[in-house]
């Protein structure tokens, strides 16, 4: 793709923050999945601390979306925010949705191995000429936008703002829609229409040094969601939190729903899932809540049976993503943080019994080290310990010393290796040959292992 500010003989260069004339600036219009990536990942800035403490990028997305004509709240809208589980309640409830015939768009954080899985039509990759032309629609007002007082559009209020584009151009139904970062600062937290449904997956500690250090203060942030005089639906997690969510509910007017953990895993006690574990259930559950409640509002039967077949059906990179390498299973998961990998450890023990699996463990810096090594422990029968790729992130990740000195104090049998792709060559050695090796701990590192692993129908 030609630079945004191609110098030739019709165009002209100029730094950010410039002042220019329409006539100045042409654009050679982005329309390859590599101009996509240029655009998003190499021309726009990432999100910062100050972005989401501050609300500045909240504040962004809202005027670059009033310049596009507001197209956010043209559409239905459910909004899900959470610690854990939120992109899987985002899968669960499109395939319900699709399985009673509505066109949906959806809208997940982060990407796994394509940036177009961002950005979804009907549960599939939107093609790359309906993403290209939103963001080419984006891209003149976000140039016009970036020269102001509050700063230049980040990628993620830049992909925001495509996505609510391209769902109003291709019409859908309802769109779905995953935050990025807690909530109430978020770029998405952008829809005012009071129809809009807000969804409260599991809430817990994460992001601490941006979102704050305790319960209560994450639970607002989530809770920043909950539209005025509207409706939300918010997964009971304790008493800290439940009352934060509860109060912000009474102060904005919202209706809420707080279903209990295990009164939405046993709706659904024998129905196969197309994301497996006891967590699942529970994040199935509360997207059949959901389901319910759109039905209900907007004059729609939800069927049993079509419901069940969209949870069998639904599937989301790098969640339990099953790969081979080498002719051996792998799991790819990209479970993060303590109330994540314990999720993970659960599933794997219910997947395989009595069989502990040898982990390959990579962990971004900053993270809780030793909570993170509690919930691995019982569940593997070694780690290797390894670090994600640098290229393409600002992202570092912790020495695969200071992983497997965690492990062994954990008292867990260790290997280090460093590089990703000899550390999977390690655990498959070490591995019994029908136990798969679970690669987790960075959603880098799936994206770094899913480069190399074939699918499991390949």
């Amino acid at each position: 793709m030609v630079s945004r500010r191609n110098p030739s003989s019709d165009s002209v260069r100029l730094p950010r923050g410039a002042i220019a004339s329409p006539a100045m600036t042409r654009f050679e219009p982005i329309a390859t999945l590599d101009e996509v990536e240029r655009y998003l990942l190499a021309e726009l800035p990432s999100s910062s601390a100050t972005v989401v403490s501050g609300g500045v990028g909240r504040r962004r997305a809202a005027i670059l979306l009033s310049l596009l004509g507001n197209p956010q709240n043209g559409i239905r809208t459910v909004h899900i925010a959470g610690t854990a589980g939120k992109g899987s309640v985002s899968t669960f409830v499109t395939a319900v949705l699709r399985a009673h015939g509505f066109r949906v768009g959806t809208y997940l954080s982060p990407h796994v191995h394509s940036l177009l899985e961002r950005f979804q039509l009907d549960g599939a990759h939107a093609p790359v000429r309906d993403v290209a032309a939103a963001l080419n629609a984006v891209r003149h007002k976000e140039i016009e936008l970036s020269r102001g007082p509050l700063g230049a559009v980040t990628m993620f209020e830049a992909a925001t703002a495509a996505a609510f584009q391209l769902f109003r151009d291709r019409g859908v139904d309802y769109a779905v829609i995953e935050t990025g970062l807690g909530g109430w600062h978020d770029a998405t937290n952008t829809v005012t229409r009071q129809d809009k449904l807000a969804v409260l997956t599991a809430i817990g500690l994460d992001h601490t040094e941006l979102l704050g250090a305790t319960l209560p203060e994450i639970a607002r942030q989530k809770a920043g969601i909950l539209p005025q005089d509207g409706s939300a639906i918010a997964l009971r997690c304790g008493p800290a939190i439940d009352e934060i969510v509860a109060a912000e509910a009474l102060h904005r007017g919202c209706r809420l729903d707080a279903p209990h953990p295990d009164d939405l895993a046993a709706t659904l006690p024998d129905l196969g899932l197309g994301l497996p574990g006891r967590h699942q259930r529970i994040n199935a559950g509360l997207a059949i809540r959901a389901a319910q409640h759109l039905a209900d509002r907007d004059g729609w039967r939800l069927d049993p049976d079509r419901a069940a077949g969209g949870l069998r059906e639904a599937r989301l990179p790098g969640r339990f993503e099953r790969r081979r390498w080498r002719g051996h299973p792998l799991v790819l998961d990209g479970a993060h943080n303590p109330m994540k990998l314990a999720a993970l450890a659960e599933a794997v023990q219910q997947e395989w019994p009595r069989r502990a699996p040898v982990w390959v463990l990579t962990i971004k810096s900053g993270k809780d080290l030793p909570a993170i090594m509690d919930m691995v422990a019982p569940a593997a029968a070694m780690v290797v310990a390894t670090e994600f790729g640098t290229v393409g992130t600002n992202h570092k990740p912790l020495p695969a010393e200071e992983i497997a000195a965690a492990a062994r104090r954990a008292g867990v049998r260790v290997a280090t290796e460093p590089r990703l792709a000899e550390a999977l060559g390690w655990a498959v050695e070490l591995s019994e040959p029908d136990v798969p090796v679970i690669v987790t701990g960075s959603f880098h590192a799936v994206a770094d292992a899913g480069m190399i692993a074939a699918p499991v129908n390949a």
